[in-house]
């Protein structure tokens, strides 16, 4: 027998990618071994006291059943991973049937391990009442991004780990796996306990819904790791060495991703347990005595608390002592098929109530066509434009719970009035108010807002908080429409700064993407992808990230095709993180005929002001070259069609002119543009 100690020491580091049946516990305690090295002290404590117990009780066994509390949190972005309580509640019953050997596919056991397939006298229940003490079914569901993550991160909400089993479902997890857990010792110190518990994908959930006959097995094993098992070649990468688990009845092993029962590599003739619930096989049909005693020592250790699940007291404060599910109250939640619309374009809403069956419910929608509904998910039309709260009520014999959502559904009315020429410097937080729709998935502090005192040659812009963000937050900016009826070049420009949390370039990998809309926003066409140190062009920043007067403002034109020019066109700006990014800043976002060209910090080669902006009769404009260069500085109309031709030759220094716009005729936005060999700088200005 094999230590565990040894075991641990001698394991590299081991990719996912060598493991073809998708487990990633030995690669999630091994990264944890490799930063705090002072585990292996623990792993040797609770391995000293499972042979310990198992000396002292295996000869002996008492008819003990441990029951052990649980609770699913099911991460969802209201998606297919947002399974349902029947689909639960089918993985709980194969868990039960496989721990205590009630698998009705026992009799496909081999002969050679059918008398040692165990009955583990382990059982698991859904929790009745949360931790502090309310009515639960044990099945939480919670709205959060992070569910295509599917990592520590994703490990919302935990509930007392030496109260419940915490299991948490996901829609994807990295780099092909389908579910991990840490060994009990791993996660022993109190700083790792929120990440105690099983990770593991929708789709491996039971039989049903998502899941499917042959990976409901993979909650099995992942919870006989958070008890103490490792896979029966140790430690080490699949088929690579003969390991041990330091299971005396489990022989020793290469490991199996094929079903061959006759499968004897290590110590011929003897078979080798390919149908190990442990095993990669997918074949699984059973635990061995001495797995089941195992597991039951780690019960009876303090480590992790696991001593503590299946004590009377703890039975009765989470409500399992009985089998007698209560009927509590609904938590009321919803969505719809689309977050933005026209008006009178159908959208369908969809109660997902969870924590308990909702015998009744009562919708309301201001404006809607209809008003009220008692549908389960109903079909709407709004007539008016705007912002559309909205309203849930279920009910059920408990009572009734209601959620209320005031800026949930934007609803547009074409046609839009702003067209090319339209130039936003934030100037105004009332216009960015008025004009700007932004969503803030996660509901949390990081969203897009005005910043007043910052700008890119102005006293305002668009700033996201996204220092210290959680990794995988989403949030959206969205333009106000525009008519392009008939346009020609059009062209989105803007200016942005933004910095990163990370000294290492390949740790930036934050993204902004721009989408154009042409239907009130219900679908996007990407246009632009910027990332990486491309968008965290002001580099490193250790604190929170505001632009001074030298910030490297980066200037982007984003082409709109013809095929996009109707007369309801949106924008919009998309930022996703992974967790090491820092604030971003937009600013100057102007729809064009004409392309933003190549810019210049104030302290470098050229820059223009202008200023009275905007302008009553007379403003002066102030360039600045700190070397000889010809250039050709002229004012054009929002068309882009030249008005004037200000200056054409030498410039050095600081040259100023003075500007009539009385003279102009129209109000509205001018461009005042400088063309150098080396690019081109350009200024609005407002004439009113």
């Amino acid at each position: 027998m094999k230590k565990l100690l040894l075991l641990l020491a001698a394991v590299p580091s081991i990719s996912v990618a060598q493991m073809p049946h998708f487990c990633g516990t030995d690669q999630k305690n091994q990264e944890l071994l490799n930063a705090h090295p002072h585990l292996l002290i623990e792993h040797q404590r609770l391995e000293e006291f499972i042979q310990n117990w198992i000396a002292h009780n295996a000869a002996t066994r008492d008819e003990t059943v441990y029951i052990i509390p649980v609770v699913f949190h099911i991460i969802h972005d209201y998606g297919p991973e947002n399974i349902s309580d029947e689909q639960v509640r089918d993985a709980l019953r194969i868990l039960n049937e496989d721990f205590r050997k009630r698998n009705s596919d026992t009799s496909l056991i081999v002969p050679s391990f059918k008398n040692i397939a165990a009955d583990s006298r382990i059982e698991f229940r859904l929790a009745n009442k949360t931790p502090g003490g309310t009515c639960t079914n044990g099945i939480e569901r919670i709205h959060s991004l992070t569910t295509y993550l599917g990592t520590d991160a994703t490990k919302l909400n935990y509930w007392p780990r030496d109260r419940y089993l915490n299991i948490w479902v996901a829609s994807n997890l990295p780099e092909g796996v389908a579910g991990y857990a840490y060994l009990p010792s791993s996660v022993s110190a109190p700083q790792f306990a929120p990440y105690d518990g099983i990770m593991i994908l929708s789709s491996y959930v039971g039989s049903i819904g998502t899941g499917s006959s042959f990976t409901a097995r993979a909650l099995t094993h992942e919870i006989g790791h958070y008890l103490n098992l490792l896979h029966p070649w140790g430690n080490g990468a699949l088929g690579a060495d003969c390991g041990d688990d330091s299971v005396d009845d489990t022989p020793e092993t290469k490991g199996w991703a094929t079903c061959k029962l006759d499968g004897s590599v290590c110590n011929p003739p003897i078979i080798e347990n390919v149908q190990n619930y442990m095993e990669y096989a997918y074949c699984p049909r059973m635990f061995t005595q001495g797995q089941a005693d195992r597991m039951q020592a780690v019960l009876n250790a303090s480590t992790s608390d696991r001593n503590k699940l299946w004590q009377p007291s703890n039975l009765e404060a989470t409500g399992t002592n009985d089998t007698i599910e209560p009927i509590c109250l609904p938590r009321v939640d919803f969505y719809a098929s689309s977050r933005m619309v026209c008006v009178n374009t159908p959208v369908t809403f969809y109660d997902v109530s969870w924590n308990a069956p909702v015998s009744s419910r009562q919708w309301t929608f201001p404006d809607g066509v209809p008003a009220t509904s008692t549908d389960k998910n109903p079909q709407v039309s709004f007539t008016t434009p705007g912002w559309k709260a909205i309203t849930l009520t279920a009910s059920n014999s408990a009572g009734s719970a209601t959620l209320s959502r005031t800026q949930y559904l934007y609803v547009t009315q074409p046609p839009a009035t702003y067209t090319v020429g339209y130039w936003e410097n934030f100037e105004n937080p009332s216009t960015f108010s008025a004009d700007y729709l932004v969503f803030n998935p996660e509901e949390n502090n990081s969203k897009w807002q005005h910043a007043a005192g910052v700008g890119y040659y102005s006293s305002g812009s668009v700033r996201l908080n996204n220092h210290k963000n959680m990794n995988g937050d989403m949030d959206v900016l969205i333009t106000p429409p525009f008519n392009l009826t008939g346009a020609g070049n059009v062209y989105l420009n803007f200016y942005y700064t933004a910095a990163s949390n990370s000294v290492s370039a390949t740790n930036i990998s934050d993204e902004l993407k721009v989408y154009v809309s042409t239907n009130c926003g219900q679908t996007w066409s990407l246009r632009q992808t910027i990332s990486g140190v491309a968008l965290a062009n002001a580099g490193y920043y250790s604190g929170s990230y505001t632009p001074n007067s030298a910030a490297p403002w980066v200037a982007k034109s984003v082409a709109i095709p013809g095929s996009f020019h109707n007369d309801n066109v949106r924008f919009k700006f998309e930022y996703r993180t992974n967790g090491r990014g820092n604030n971003i800043y937009l600013d100057d976002i102007h729809v064009s005929s004409n392309p933003v060209g190549v810019t210049f910090a104030e302290n470098q080669d050229a820059s223009l002001q202008v200023f009275p902006n905007p302008a009553h009769g007379q403003a002066t404009l102030v360039v600045r070259s700190e070397n000889p260069m010809q250039g050709r500085i002229t004012l054009s109309d929002a068309m882009g069609r030249t008005v004037q031709v200000l200056y054409e030759g030498l410039l050095t220094g600081e040259h100023h002119f003075d500007l009539n716009t009385a003279e102009l005729g129209a109000k509205g936005v001018y461009c005042i543009s400088l063309l150098t060999e080396k690019g081109l700088v350009y200024r609005p200005l407002v004439v009113q």
